[in-house]
């Protein structure tokens, strides 16, 4: 009796599953390190342009206005820090990856604050005092910035 070499139907769908399951585990991850990635280069451009507010305000003696006072300056609106282009501080007007953006708040000169800049980061927070190196000039519960929300990158500069 001669046995036919091959897979039975059973088997070939076995694996079949096991290659859909470990895709989906890889996209799945993949997407957590896209997200990383995307808050990375808004950190290293938040910080770029704070550089370029020092030296803004270093040169000029003030910061730059903010357009929209009652409400914060976003880069989602037209000119956004066009201040720090027109003084060849910056290429062109920042602009953050998709999934959130980048924001300027001036609150003058003689207090903790000064010149702030946030921006919403994706990944996860690592504790309750948000992430390494930015400010959180507020208690707890009161805004974005405060000790109490960990989703926000904040650069303060006073002034």
């Amino acid at each position: 009796m001669t046995r036919n070499k091959g897979f039975t139907l059973i088997e070939l769908l076995v694996v079949i599953a096991i290659i859909g399951m470990l895709a989906s585990i890889v996209l799945v991850s993949l997407q957590g390190a896209r997200a990383k990635a995307r808050d990375a280069k808004r950190v290293a451009e938040l910080r770029e342009i704070q550089t370029a507010l020092i030296s803004y305000y270093l040169t000029n003696q003030t910061m730059p206005i903010n357009r929209t006072p009652c409400c914060g300056y976003g880069d989602t609106q037209a000119n956004f820090l066009q201040e720090l282009v027109d003084s060849n501080l910056l290429p062109g007007n920042p602009l953050s990856p998709p999934g959130a953006s980048y924001a300027y708040y001036n609150y003058g000169p003689g207090n903790s604050v000064g010149a702030l800049l946030t921006v919403y980061l994706e990944g996860s927070a690592p504790s309750t005092t948000g992430y390494p190196g930015t400010c959180r000039p507020w208690g707890p519960a009161q805004n974005w910035c405060d000790q109490g929300n960990d989703s926000w990158y904040c650069l303060c500069y006073p002034y």
